[in-house]
């Protein structure tokens, strides 16, 4: 079957050809000469016509010689596209097959992280983990056994609900790495195996031939899998000895892009005192103050102005980012107190004094260009934070809060290009 596919695009590609043609062309001339001496024809062979062994002999010449130099000529060039089209072809298949033991690599590694995840499993007691409270005593009781994706949710909120936060942001980051240890120790086993498969998945593709388009494509599929309790505890795995080489793709495939920050132990001064949709809220602003600082360094236009539309509420609460230049970013948090929040993720800062909005701004700043890259992009020692005093202008007050690199050097983020979802 592949032979008579092979000779039909033999044919093909000799009616294609230009040299068969030229050929053929050739060929008419020489037959017309045979049968025409210039203006009078040939003799053939009796008594009335003979053959002019002379004129024969040198059109035999002239198309053993001439023509038969051209049909090896076209035949050579027929085997050399041939060859090509062969290559071609074998290099196609070759690029499947490649493409192939790359998938069933890297589906294997994902059923593997997927059987990891389903044996993680724990079992604790309702009023271990549970913020409600009730009267029914036996229920507080009760054990509760949990596993799957439903592991990293629960032990999640254990770890926030023992926390004990402090008022420093840097000491509430050296004590909540001391509590995911405490978590791990208890766990390494099931944890360590976890941790460990994903790794490799993603070693795997970024040390893969794949074009970036097509890593893009797995990078998603992993992207999909990861819950927010999972992305906590991946960084919180990070910032220890065990996932230290877990760093570089983070920050190279921005992994932690969509982890609510506001959720980490290191604000639990401020979110304590609020109910899940007011947390959520924040996580949102502080989401959007990161898109649109990352937007104005790194020079992208897309979804800008939707933005700053969105960061400026017209009513209470307004946040205006200024890149004073690529070493100063300026964060200016204006509050009109003559005005109602018509905000809903605003509505956690009702609660807050103008001076806590102001450390929290700090913290974010903070988060956005150290923390969250794990102190990979900025030199700490050449990094200073400012904030200016607290003023307030016609009933408008003016919180302010900076960052800037002390030798004028240029602030970096990690870019998500290759991520560009």
């Amino acid at each position: 079957m592949d032979d008579n596919k092979n000779v039909i695009k033999f044919f093909n590609g000799l009616l294609l050809n230009k040299w068969f043609y030229i050929t053929i062309g050739f060929l008419f001339i020489t037959i017309s000469f045979f049968f025409f001496k210039w203006n009078h024809p040939i003799e053939f062979c009796d008594n009335k016509y003979t053959i002019d062994n002379e004129l024969f002999g040198a059109y035999g010449d002239f198309v053993g010689g001439v023509l038969g130099s051209i049909f090896t000529l076209v035949s050579i060039l027929l085997v050399i596209k041939t060859f090509k089209e062969q290559q071609k072809v074998s290099s196609q298949n070759e690029e499947e097959l490649k493409i192939q033991r790359f998938n069933d690599l890297f589906f294997e590694l994902l059923r593997l992280y997927q059987s990891e995840v389903s044996e993680l499993c724990g079992q604790k007691k309702y009023s271990e983990y549970s913020t409600r409270r009730t009267e029914d005593e036996d229920f507080m009781q009760q054990e509760i056994k949990y596993n799957d994706k439903d592991f990293f949710d629960i032990e999640r909120k254990y770890i926030q609900k023992k926390y004990r936060n402090r008022k420093s942001y840097e000491k509430n980051r050296k004590d909540a790495v001391s509590y995911y240890m405490l978590f791990y120790i208890e766990n390494s086993t099931k944890i360590g195996a976890y941790f460990r498969t994903l790794y490799r998945i993603y070693d795997l593709i970024d040390n893969s031939d794949l074009q970036e388009a097509s890593k893009k494509n797995y990078l998603k599929i992993m992207r999909a899998q990861l819950t927010d309790s999972e992305l906590f505890f991946i960084r919180y795995n990070a910032m220890t000895y065990y996932g230290n080489n877990f760093i570089r793709y983070i920050n190279k495939y921005h992994i932690l892009k969509h982890l609510p920050a506001f959720e980490l132990l290191e604000f639990k001064d401020w979110w304590s005192s609020l109910d899940n949709i007011e947390r959520m809220g924040i996580n949102i602003v502080y989401d959007n103050i990161n898109r649109l600082i990352r937007m104005e360094l790194l020079g992208k236009s897309k979804n800008k102005d939707r933005l700053k539309s969105y960061l400026n509420t017209q009513s209470k609460y307004t946040i205006q980012i200024n890149i004073l230049q690529e070493y100063d970013v300026n964060l200016i948090f204006q509050i009109n107190r003559q005005e109602t929040n018509k905000c809903m993720e605003y509505r956690a800062l009702d609660k807050y004094d103008d001076k806590r909005i102001q450390q929290l701004l700090d913290c974010f700043i903070k988060e956005i260009f150290i923390y969250s890259n794990f102190e990979e992009y900025n030199n700490l020692d050449e990094i200073e934070t400012y904030s200016s005093p607290i003023k307030i202008i016609d009933n408008i007050t003016y919180i302010n809060s900076g960052i800037k690199n002390k030798f004028q050097r240029k602030l970096l983020l990690n870019s998500d290009s290759i991520i560009n979802w």
